[in-house]
């Protein structure tokens, strides 16, 4: 459509028989063909009142119709226009309704008080593992995805209460999808900044089928930032990662069948240094060293056959790994190191999926279909100076995790929309078995307003190592052994939520959600002799003797206001109350580490043209806690010199809170279009006023010194970043 002129657009797209589609606004420039796959929902008339209901499905409305309440889709554009969002989709998720946030330089996923272990991450329709540089270990959360958004279309955030065909989660679903190359142009993206380099193309492979490439390279660094005196980890740490992206679509000529072939590796490498000069050592953390490496790697194929224009079917096969090292050490005067910890983690999977999407007519369609998921682990970990004769971890083999699924969508009129389903989860490590109802109701009242409902039965597979730890590596007084928690169960919630949104005005809307969700057969210390809970969990596995006798409860209301991009302008602002706690293998309840009670963002930008044709900029986002938990140290202990556990006092859990988290970032960008090409530049300002937040999950205990010390996170920080599309 040569007459469509660039800048900011919005498609609008109507028929006979369809609910209106509005898309989010996305930039056109004049190197890049906009490609767009719209998926429009069939409509439901009714004459039975004075007027027909229809319900405008916007661009921020989640692309899985089964998915009534707490989803939304997100866009390539709303990553790239947030500030300090670094183009990640999890950094950009944490300034959404019901995410919280603490950390500057970690980008996991706390959820309405959960821990990140119950984060789904999903990409292309299969469940992978965690696709963070510097992931953590044992959970979903990292520095940075590997997600470059050159490879991303529009995809789906989910913050609880989901469709059956997402399983194996707690808390949330990250359904990432990445878009097709051109099929008809070769086009070409680079990227330079002060974080690194990021190249991208894509073109036909060949023109007459439509096939396509997509390929992307990014490779990134802090040394600029440490050398400029900025840090946005700290000025003892060196890191680096680089990640390679691809997707390949083959459709055949008669456009029944396509083919694809997907794939995704990062590698990233952490170093933290011991203070400068034997004489500048004052505590442990002076000459405390560690090696922190994260490898991952995932390729999938799939294959999609329309059977006929109401029904297909799409299976897909895949391998996957995860590589994570993490070694401490501590340095003597002759600055010869001696290891304290060390941590070797290898889990993969092999997975094969498949399901029937079938329309029966406008009323009623069904999706059903299952993943059957190989897992295999290959698990070491030693504390030689604790106990220099066993490890704690030491297993090599695999299991199978089996998922069926099943839901039904009904739409009777076009006021209620109804989404029965039922998720199972199976596995062949000890036999557990969880069956899942899930319901979700919607009633749209008017053109304006709808009423949400949703209910459902959640379970999580533990993260590996919690099966196989050894507790009599660190007390040889437990009767437990290797292989005690290998019977644990699923852990598992009730997750209910009540949702109303209203549209003020044409671009405006508000939505409230009133949620409860209910934690059970979790994770405890069985001991008894700890607070110890899997839902306090940030990373690492549990070597412990654990019992599924604890619970959990989280409640509270998510309320936003959202003006999408209209007229120049976009807004979300978004505030969270909420209680968040637990019990403890005792049956005492205690608040969760993430029970802050209160979070808050604001998302605001502008944007204008100026004379000679580019256009401007600027955008601001603010993002609060309420301060996250802690426990405190046990008086008087005196802890083993090398114990990254120390003594806690077990009569107060979490009863202390840091101070508040406050940052407000900034950025300004300019973009200009040429005849060929197109360029922009961008400057991010994370942390506007150089507050220093206090880092409560990554405090370390000091021996020496025998207390906790917080490291302060990163101070004010700008980010150049410039692009040009050719």
């Amino acid at each position: 459509m040569p007459s469509v002129p660039v800048g900011r657009q919005q498609l609008v797209c109507t028929y006979v028989g369809y609910e209106p589609y509005v898309s989010e606004p996305f930039v056109l420039n004049s190197a890049k063909e906009m490609v767009l796959n719209i998926e429009i929902i069939g409509a439901v008339l009714t004459t039975s009142r004075e007027a027909v209901v229809t319900y405008v499905n916007k661009g921020n409305t989640a692309l899985n119709e089964a998915a009534v309440v707490s989803t939304r889709s997100f866009s390539v554009d709303e990553t790239q226009r947030y500030a300090a969002a670094a183009n990640d989709p999890g950094r950009m998720a944490q300034g959404l309704p019901g995410v919280q946030v603490s950390r500057d330089n970690r980008s996991d996923i706390v959820i309405r008080g959960n821990s990140g272990v119950g984060l789904l991450w999903r990409l292309e329709g299969i469940d992978i593992p965690n696709p963070n540089h510097f992931a953590r270990r044992g959970t979903s959360g990292g520095g940075i995805t590997i997600f470059s958004i050159s490879m991303l279309t529009n995809s789906d955030f989910s913050t609880g209460a989901f469709p059956a065909e997402y399983g194996n989660a707690t808390s949330g679903v990250f359904d990432i999808r990445f878009r097709k190359g051109n099929p008809e142009k070769r086009e070409h993206t680079f990227r330079a900044g002060l974080l690194g380099l990021d190249y991208s193309t894509e073109g036909p492979i060949n023109k007459k089928t439509g096939s396509s490439y997509l390929v992307n390279y990014r490779y990134s660094t802090l040394g600029i930032l440490n050398k400029m005196g900025l840090y946005l980890v700290g000025p003892r740490t060196d890191n680096t990662f680089q990640d390679l992206s691809f997707n390949l679509h083959f459709p055949t000529k008669n456009r029944k069948h396509s083919f694809g072939l997907w794939g995704m590796g990062g590698k990233s490498q952490e170093d933290f240094k011991a203070v400068e000069g034997v004489e500048n050592w004052h505590s442990f953390d002076d000459y405390h060293t560690y090696y922190f490496t994260t490898d991952m790697g995932a390729v999938g194929f799939y294959h999609s056959v329309l059977l006929s224009d109401d029904a297909y079917i799409k299976t897909s096969l895949a391998a996957m790994s995860q590589h994570i090292v993490n070694r401490d050490d501590t340095l003597a005067t002759d600055m010869r190191g001696t290891t304290y910890n060390n941590e070797d983690y290898i889990e993969g999977r092999y997975v094969l999926s498949s399901y029937l999407s079938k329309k029966f007519n406008a009323k009623t369609s069904l999706k059903t279909g299952f993943f059957l998921n190989d897992v295999f682990y290959n698990l070491k970990w030693q504390i030689p100076l604790v106990n220099p004769t066993a490890s704690i971890l030491d297993d090599k083999g695999s299991t199978f995790l089996v998922q069926p699924y099943a839901q039904l969508r009904i739409r009777p009129n076009a006021f209620w929309t109804i989404n029965a389903g039922v998720h199972a989860m199976y596995l062949t490590l000890n036999g557990d078995f969880s069956l899942e109802p899930r319901l979700g109701v919607r009633y749209q009242i008017n053109e304006k307003q709808g009423f949400s409902f949703a209910y459902g039965i959640h379970s999580r597979m533990l993260p590996i190592g919690a099966y196989f730890a050894n507790p009599m590596v660190r007390d040889p007084n437990l009767f437990a052994g290797d292989g005690v928690n290998e019977d644990l169960k699923f852990l598992k919630a009730h997750h209910l939520v009540l949702g109303y949104d209203i549209a003020l005005a044409k671009a405006t809307k508000i939505k409230a959600e009133v949620y409860y969700q209910h934690l059970f057969d979790v994770p405890v210390d069985a001991s008894g002799q700890t607070s110890w809970s899997m839902l306090n969990t940030v990373s690492g596995f549990p070597d412990l003797w654990l019992s599924n006798k604890g619970t959990g409860d989280n409640y509270g209301l998510d309320l936003s206001v959202e003006k999408s991009f209209e007229g120049g302008s976009f807004m979300l602002l978004s505030g969270s109350v909420f209680q968040s706690e637990y019990t403890d293998f005792n049956g005492n309840t205690h608040p969760t580490i993430f029970s802050s009670g209160m979070m808050a963002s604001l998302l605001a930008g502008k944007e204008w043209q100026n004379t000679r044709g580019g256009v401007w900029q600027a955008s601001l986002r603010l993002l609060y806690n309420g301060g996250q938990r802690l426990t405190p140290l046990l008086p008087g202990a005196n802890p083993s010199r090398y114990d990254i556990n120390p003594p806690l006092d077990e009569s107060r859990p979490f009863s202390e809170k840091v101070e508040a988290y406050f940052r407000p970032d900034a950025r300004v960008a300019y973009r200009k279009n040429g005849d060929k090409s197109s360029w922009s530049i961008a400057l991010d300002i994370q942390n506007l006023i150089n507050r220093r937040n206090v880092d409560a999950i990554n405090r370390t205990y000091d021996p020496d010194l025998n207390q906790w010390l917080f490291r302060q996170q990163s101070g004010l920080t700008p980010l150049i970043m410039f692009q040009i599309d050719f």
